[in-house]
């Protein structure tokens, strides 16, 4: 017990001094730890648009305005949804994707939302 007293207590003076030997390195733990913490416990929403995001950037060769396109597009499941009900469901006309390059899209949605 008494151990354990003396780790708390030594944990409470480095907590405390704002030396810059102690501040700067306590400073990085604790912004590497509270990162680590935010990113666990977001809620994993939107990975299916994610994931086809992510493998039409990986099969298509696309111009850096088409990816931002595809980037809006595809930001959560709901805009993907939307996005395949109105390009490949719809078939309506779409000023970056046409042809080949919209039906790997449309392929790829199609299997992302069937996992």
């Amino acid at each position: 017990m008494k151990n354990y007293f003396l780790f708390v207590l030594v944990i409470l003076i480095l907590a405390s001094v704002d030396h810059p030997s102690i501040a700067k390195p306590r400073q990085e733990l604790y912004d590497k730890i509270m990162g680590v913490l935010s990113d666990s416990s977001k809620v994993k929403t939107d990975q299916e648009a994610a994931r086809s995001l992510e493998r039409a950037k990986e099969k298509l060769r696309l111009s850096q305005t088409a990816e931002d396109y595809l980037t809006k597009q595809l930001a959560t499941n709901q805009k993907m949804s939307s996005f395949r009900t109105r390009y490949c469901v719809q078939k309506e006309l779409n000023s970056y994707f046409y042809g080949d390059d919209l039906r790997q899209i449309c392929k790829i949605i199609a299997e992302e939302s069937k996992r």
